[in-house]
């Protein structure tokens, strides 16, 4: 009776130890697999909140740039067209919500380090707009822009009526010279609440510093204009700006009291030089806890069913009925448990989630993924069933492609079209205690509206450099034409012959740039022929003392480039340095082996014009990042200057 006894314990004492063994390795697997989802989750929807914000960014501050433009196009500035610049002002204080003030100063023709005389200021005061003078605020800030030469926007600072603002300002340029400062003064915390009202953020909430250390936007308000040091991820924050790489990590949000993923991320904002840190903190699913009660739950189960076995062992069929029905309580029990892990499945109704073993079987979905199959696949799906057997054609073939390369233990993420709508689909591969791969999980996202938002980026950066490239064509015309017609005063009694074909090539010019009008790209070939008429209608001018060589291969030829933009190179050659029997100009145009054009001239520059501003190379980058990745190069070598193209 004794042996029998401590068989019964032995037996016990191994289903005990069974029982938590596995209970202990079931728990670990769903800690892991529900963490693992938790951050792949965060991760994907802060980088889609980070599009939002940049997007926001850099239209608070792009759109002050384009005033500035229309300023220049719009206003006579020799007389400061006054109503011209109230009207701009005005319209544009009345569109944007997140501006307290939008004002304008001139800057004096003979002193441009001081503001001139033409100074308006407009202000929102309640549901009005008011006109005030300009503050010493202002003054100072038009003062710093002087120094500095070009956009910038200042540190957040407190106005006289208790506004918390930052100012972004632009240069008005008139012919390369700063004729005025244009400034629109945006409240912080209406520029909050204007991108905080953007839905596609959900739970996420963002963080904006600026390059000089300013919180610029924060979910608590009362951190609004305060310097990062006052913030708890003050170092973190020193640390990303100071490398300018992007960084994540999962912490303890004090402002939640929830875990969060926080991905820090430096960006440029419109075309300043420094950059801004947003940083994008998304809740992760609180998983821990419910693991933790359903690995205590099945432990426990465990331990219940090990005693109830020792306890049939030993009272045989007296206790049966009595420990089945308690047994049976436990399992409901463990029902219960289970079901909240599922609940968590369920927490979303914009992510498709499923499961499936090795055969292709589901073995968990939830309820978006049925309804989308039953949908647009027109299946409906239950657990065991083939996933597989759901599509059809390529469709299915592709799919099965991505289940295998995860099956064989890949973690990876695809885009793709399905019934007129984007996805981006996240498959992980499912491994027991030992690392076997036992099945797959996936989340499926619709990402119509971010790759909308993408595509809206490009086509705004497309038109941007198209816009830019049509100036620098449009400023070819009056200025050149008036010199052009200048010298062709001066051979018609004279040179009567040379004037007729004087005449003839200024028609091919001009023809050229109507008909490159609406092309971007233009073979070499085209560029050359038309830069030698442009340099005979130069040489009217300057004579002997302006001279172009070539050194081109006839296969390079047939190459592109952006239309005018040799022309636009050997004008600024022209306008910048010195032309004179005692030091002549030799323009050389090569093509290198890497197929680069090459445009370069000595280095001889004249001494009675004002700095430029490289508006043209600015907007030749421009276009090449726009056109790929290759850039132009330039800069002073030897004593001469060298302008490198990519050739297409």
């Amino acid at each position: 009776m004794k042996f029998r006894n401590k068989s019964i314990i032995l037996v016990g004492i191994i289903i005990i130890l069974s029982f938590g063994g596995v209970a202990y390795l079931i728990g670990e697997k769903m800690a892991v697999t529900a963490g693992k989802m938790s951050l792949d989750l965060a991760v994907s929807k802060a980088q889609n909140s980070f599009l939002i914000v940049k997007n926001e960014l850099d239209g608070s501050v792009l759109r002050t740039g384009l005033m500035a433009n229309a300023l220049v196009e719009s206003i006579d500035f020799n007389g400061q067209d006054e109503k011209v610049i109230v009207k701009t002002l005005q319209s544009e204080l009345k569109i944007r919500n997140e501006l307290n003030a939008c004002w304008y100063s001139s800057i004096d023709e003979n002193d441009t380090s001081v503001p001139g005389k033409l100074n308006v200021y407009f202000r929102k005061k309640g549901n009005e707009i008011v006109k005030s003078p300009l503050l010493n605020k202002q003054l100072d800030l038009i003062e710093k822009l002087l120094i500095q030469g070009r956009e910038m926007i200042s540190a957040p600072y407190w106005s006289s009526d208790n506004r918390l603002l930052a100012t972004v300002l632009e240069p008005v340029i008139k012919n390369d010279k700063i004729v005025g400062v244009l400034g629109t003064d945006l409240d912080l915390y209406l520029f909050q609440q204007h991108f905080y009202d953007n839905e596609s953020l959900g739970r996420a909430y963002v963080t904006i510093i600026s390059e000089q250390g300013f919180c610029i936007s924060h979910p608590d308000e009362n951190l609004i204009g305060k310097r990062i040091d006052t913030l708890a991820e003050g170092a973190r924050i020193h640390e990303v700006l100071a490398s300018g790489n992007k960084y994540q990590e999962e912490v303890q949000s004090d402002y939640l009291q929830v875990p969060v993923m926080r991905v820090y991320q430096p960006v440029k904002i419109g075309n300043l030089d420094k950059k801004w840190l947003v940083t994008v903190s998304v809740p992760l699913f609180n998983v821990k806890e419910s693991v933790q009660e359903i690995r205590n739950s099945t432990f426990l189960i465990g331990l219940v069913l090990a005693l109830l076995l020792m306890v049939f062992l030993y009272f045989s069929q007296r206790r049966w009925f009595l420990e089945f029905s308690k047994r049976q309580r436990a399992e409901r029990k463990h029902r219960n448990e289970v079901s909240k892990l599922s609940s968590i499945m369920e927490s979303t109704d914009q992510i498709m989630i499923f499961s499936v073993d090795k055969n292709y079987r589901y073995t968990s979905f939830n309820s978006v993924h049925k309804l989308n199959l039953e949908k647009n696949e027109g299946d409906s799906v239950r657990l065991g069933s083939n996933s597989l057997d759901t599509y059809y054609g390529d469709f299915r073939i592709q799919m099965k492609k991505h289940l295998d390369r995860a099956l064989a233990g890949d973690h990876f993420l695809v885009e793709f079209q399905r019934h007129g709508i984007d996805y981006q689909q996240i498959f992980n591969a499912i491994s027991d205690a030992e690392g076997k791969v036992v099945g797959v999980s996936s989340f499926c996202f619709d990402i119509s509206e971010t790759l909308e938002l993408r595509r809206r980026a490009l086509e705004e950066e497309e038109e941007k450099v198209k816009a830019q490239l049509k100036n620098i064509k449009n400023q070819i015309n009056p200025h050149f034409l008036f010199n052009s017609l200048n010298s062709l005063y001066a051979l018609v009694e004279g040179e009567p012959k040379l004037a007729r074909k004087f005449i003839l090539s200024l028609s091919k010019v001009y023809r050229y740039l109507l008909d490159s009008n609406n092309s971007n790209l233009i073979s070499l070939k085209q560029e050359l022929d038309f830069i030698k008429q442009y340099l005979f209608l130069q040489k009217i001018r300057f004579g002997d003392n302006l001279l172009l060589e070539y050194d081109i291969k006839d296969e390079a030829l047939s190459r592109k480039l952006p239309s005018v933009s040799i022309q636009s190179l050997v004008e600024n050659a022209i306008k910048h340095n010195v032309i004179t029997s005692e030091k002549p100009l030799t323009i050389r145009i090569s093509v290198s082996d890497e197929y680069y054009l090459i445009v370069e001239n000595p280095y001889q520059p004249r001494t009675d014009m004002s700095h430029s501003p490289g508006t043209g190379l600015k907007t030749l980058e421009a276009l090449y990042a726009f056109l790929g990745d290759k850039q132009p190069v330039y800069g002073i070598e030897n004593g001469f200057f060298r302008v490198k193209l990519p050739l297409f």
